[in-house]
């Protein structure tokens, strides 16, 4: 079984993904990252030469590859748990873990940071919080949601530990 770490970008998934695995001794693997493997290029570049609607397709075969894995902790990039093809892929393979952070604290961690595309469709604050309110649903799906806020970062890790353990333990 897997892990997958699901949120708004900021959230944290890449950070306490890969100190999650380690301590797990489980793989780190990062679908942004995977994706941009795969395609030779950045997720900007990906953006702005092929879409965001490409760039969705690629989420889902990423996904979709990763499922078939063991023991894997994968941080998802924020879009990827919208819609129900990858829901369905996500309960099937995956201990799902919202990382749950006020947008405030997501907007600070996120602007002016360059590898980040949709800042481009979403610019202003406003704009970007409408964005976060219309995936707030699909990530309370997940199994477990963790507030990250004002948490160091042993803390959260400890609590997906003990919260996912029992689901682990029982599929391995």
């Amino acid at each position: 079984m897997n892990i997958a770490l699901i949120g708004f970008m900021g959230s944290g998934k890449t950070t306490i993904g890969k100190k999650l695995a380690r301590q797990l001794g489980w793989t780190f693997l990062d679908s942004d990252g995977l994706i941009q493997q795969k395609e030779n290029c950045s997720i900007p570049e990906i953006f702005a030469q092929k879409g965001e609607v490409y760039f969705r397709e690629c989420e889902k075969s990423v996904l979709t590859e990763v499922a078939e894995l063991k023991k894997v902790v994968l941080a998802t990039g924020g879009g990827l748990p919208i819609g129900e093809d990858n829901w369905k892929i996500l309960r099937q393979s995956f201990f799902t873990v919202y990382l749950k952070a006020h947008f405030d604290e997501l907007f600070l961690r996120i602007t002016g940071d360059p590898i980040r595309p949709l800042l481009q469709k979403y610019p202003t604050k406003n704009q970007l919080k409408e964005l976060y309110l219309s995936r707030v649903d699909w990530y309370e799906k997940a199994h477990v949601i963790i507030d990250t806020s004002q948490k160091k970062l042993e803390r959260i890790i400890g609590e997906i530990i003990e919260r996912a353990r029992p689901f682990y333990t029982n599929q391995n």
